[in-house]
């Protein structure tokens, strides 16, 4: 059913995706003689290329809870590159796992509020996260915005939902894509009121457990994507004066999210629209929906149980009263179906 209906909408153009894809590592092997994990200093020339397009925010689904291991300086470039522009950092929530138990001093403190939240709380009983990884100190106070990665699937391991907020050491945390779009507009007044979480004007339906139901665009590569490399290299040309691999126009007033697709980097999902599904697309599509207002509505669980006894009243009317196998052919197939 996700398949059949899935398609873009008007705001699925507003999204730009970066990929740090095989090509991309075989590029910077082969003709820079980059080992992996590359220097940090390499995805400052992303944001340097994104704000020379007028990108409205860049989030990086990438967690740089260790130090470089090409030393201080590297992180201090990389920090350095964060401040040019709206930029999310990436951290990752656990019940169990991770260094930090509160915020740490050098994390800068969320610059926006949720209206309603301890209500909210206490009415759903919603267990905030105990653990947390952090981005090193440099680049986290760097960051415009720390947004949470960490993505919940369904039981069946297939991620179809999303957590808008989470709450850690009592501060709210958004996601990496709701974290994008604040990165690009801090002062959206944020509201929570039982079974939706109001952003600007648009309501977004809400479980007690804060999840909203994703509205999938299509298949992988449905937001347009792009190599790192192609990027990295684009971003140079301009700093030497000459025409990009990439033009400007293409990442203008865009939202920017950079991610992993290279199979060995493991960051790849199983989606009802694909079972190989990279993670920073999960989070473009909630930010294409949040845009868009359109994320999927649960149907309260009394209607559903009305409608399925409903249907199983009109097919036994129905089917009692066929005659021939015809008829009796065409009920079964009507309300099978």
């Amino acid at each position: 059913r996700v398949n059949t209906l899935a398609k873009p909408a008007r705001t699925t153009d507003q999204i730009r995706v970066i990929m740090l894809d095989q090509s991309s590592l075989d590029w910077g092997k082969d003709e820079n003689a980059l080992s992996w994990p590359w220097p940090r200093e390499v995805y400052g020339a992303v944001i340097d290329f994104c704000k020379r397009a007028g990108a409205r925010s860049v989030a990086f689904d990438v967690l740089y809870t260790e130090p470089s291991k090409y030393g201080v300086s590297d992180d201090q470039a990389f920090a350095g590159a964060l401040r040019m522009m709206p930029t999310v950092g990436a951290v990752f929530l656990s019940r169990t796992t991770g260094s930090e138990t509160g915020w740490p001093d050098f994390a800068p403190a969320p610059i926006f509020q949720i209206d309603g939240l301890d209500d909210w709380v206490t009415k759903t009983g919603y267990q905030s996260y105990a653990h947390a990884s952090f981005p090193v100190p440099k680049t986290a106070a760097a960051a415009k915005v720390l947004a949470n990665v960490q993505m919940r699937p369904d039981a069946d391991s297939v991620y179809r939902r999303v957590t808008l907020l989470e709450v850690f050491d009592g501060k709210v945390m958004p996601s990496l894509g709701l974290g994008n779009y604040l990165a690009a507009y801090p002062k959206t007044k944020m509201s929570l009121e039982p079974g939706k979480l109001i952003i600007g004007e648009k309501e977004i339906p809400i479980d007690n457990n804060g999840q909203a139901i994703l509205n999938f665009r299509g298949p992988s590569g449905t937001h347009k994507a792009y190599s790192a490399a192609a990027v990295i290299q684009s971003a140079l040309l301009l700093a030497e004066g000459e025409k990009p691999v990439i033009s400007t126009e293409e990442f203008k007033d865009a939202f920017v999210f950079f991610g992993f697709s290279a199979p060995g980097l493991y960051d790849l999902r199983p989606t009802p629209v694909s079972g190989v599904y990279p993670g920073v697309e999960v989070f473009a599509t909630m930010l294409d929906n949040l845009l868009a207002g359109d994320f999927i509505k649960p149907t309260p669980l009394g209607i559903t149980i009305l409608f399925t006894l409903l249907l199983a009243l009109l097919a036994g009317i129905f089917s009692s009263r066929a005659t021939g196998i015809t008829r009796s052919a065409f009920v079964y197939v009507v309300f099978l179906l």
